[in-house]
């Protein structure tokens, strides 16, 4: 008996260790996706500002 509760309690705690893993690494991947949204917003109005003025020089 005192084998198998060993061994569910191994088998539980590994179970909790992939999990709180999988969250952390589906958190970064949401603000690292949400960053990259940031950026591209950035950009696209970046290169509007700076298309505008090159019609204005040229």
């Amino acid at each position: 008996m005192k084998k198998y509760s060993f061994l569910v309690l191994a088998v539980v705690i590994l179970g909790i260790i992939i999990y709180i893993t999988f969250v952390i690494a589906l958190i970064k991947i949401t603000l690292g996706l949400i960053l990259l949204a940031v950026a591209v917003i950035f950009l696209w109005l970046l290169w509007q500002k700076i298309k505008e003025k090159a019609k204005e020089k040229f």
